[in-house]
């Protein structure tokens, strides 16, 4: 059993490390927009969705970095219900970080969408 439990958690971090590629890829293609064109024609949005992007970043790696880890702690301690309860948590843990994440970027957007301010 542990044998395949081992095996189980590499397929969990190959599949978690294509998917770090994946987002880590479209983050940075969304930095490169925001430094870009955004900073260029709207500056005044450009605080908002760097801040969201930067914490999107950063929640994604962390995210990652538990999801390697996690299996290791609590597989040794716990056993498989143990690992799916941490797991559960974590889940929902990152899900609503991103979520808050996700709502800077909206508030950025939002601003994106009103006419610029002009400078007196």
């Amino acid at each position: 059993m542990r044998g395949m439990f081992a095996s189980s958690t590499v397929f969990i971090a190959m599949a978690s490390g294509i998917s770090l590629l994946i987002n880590l890829g479209v983050l940075i293609a969304f930095l490169v927009v925001v430094l870009t064109v955004v900073r260029r024609e709207r500056p005044d949005a450009v605080a908002l969705l760097l801040g969201a992007l930067v914490s999107e970043l950063l929640l994604t790696c962390l995210s990652y970095a538990v999801s390697l880890i996690l299996p290791q702690l609590i597989g040794a301690m716990g056993g498989v219900a143990g690992y799916a309860q941490a797991q559960a948590v974590n889940i929902l843990v990152f899900a609503l970080a991103h979520a808050a994440a996700r709502g800077l970027l909206l508030w950025g957007v939002v601003r994106l969408a009103r006419p610029a301010e002009q400078p007196n």
